[in-house]
This record gives C-alpha cells, sequence and structure tokens, in this order.
C-alpha cells in the first residue's frame, strides 16, 4: 500500500480536488453503460420510470397499486420494465386521444339536437 504524504495542502482545497476526482469518475461510468441489446429487457427504478413518464414517484406507486404499470421485486427494490411503461404510456395516448374524440362528438350531436 502506497502512503500519501500531505503537506502544504488545505484541507478545503483536499476536498474541493477529491470531490472533482469523484465527479469525474461518476461522469464516467454514466457515459459507459453499455446499450441495451434489442432482446434484452431494460428494468428501471421508480425514480427512472417517474422521469421518463414525467410525473411523481408517487404516482407511480398508484400506477402499480391500481396494476397499470406491471412491476418485479429483486432484493427488495421495485424495479419496472421500459416496454412495459413505454407501452402504458402508448395506450394513454390513444385513450387520451379517443376521449377528446368521444366528447368533440357529443358536443356535435348535442348541436344538432335543439
Amino acid at each position: 500500500m502506497q502512503q500519501v504524504i500531505l503537506s502544504g495542502v488545505l484541507y478545503s482545497q483536499l476536498l474541493d480536488d477529491l470531490r472533482s476526482m469523484v465527479r469525474a469518475e461518476v461522469r464516467e461510468t454514466q457515459l459507459s453503460t453499455p446499450p441495451v441489446e434489442p432482446g434484452q429487457q431494460q428494468l428501471l427504478t421508480v425514480r427512472e420510470a417517474a422521469e421518463l413518464l414525467q410525473v411523481s414517484v408517487q404516482t407511480i406507486h398508484s400506477y402499480k397499486k391500481s396494476g397499470l404499470l406491471a412491476y418485479k421485486k429483486l432484493i427488495g427494490r421495485t424495479y419496472l420494465l421500459r416496454e412495459t411503461i413505454l407501452a402504458a404510456l402508448q395506450s394513454h395516448q390513444r385513450m387520451a386521444k379517443t376521449d377528446r374524440t368521444c366528447a368533440r362528438r357529443q358536443r356535435d350531436l348535442v348541436g344538432q339536437n335543439p
């Protein structure tokens, strides 16, 4: 084991240097994550799923409870399949579009019958 002797280095400077090194390592790790292969399923944490859907973490938990999103528990943590989330998002967008179309039709029908 090598020894590092620090002389003439202020504590605040050492702390700043260590922070910048850790940030650089974390950034490299995040950038070097391998892409997901086409046949491989990607698991997302609840927080990542919330960011993907642009909702709160609590909303993801309520979607899980109501059965809108399927999830897996691994070692005490909850993970959701990315494909399932994207499919649910597309389904929701189609339903919202259908709801708007139905509302528009209802307004048109009401307008025809005085």
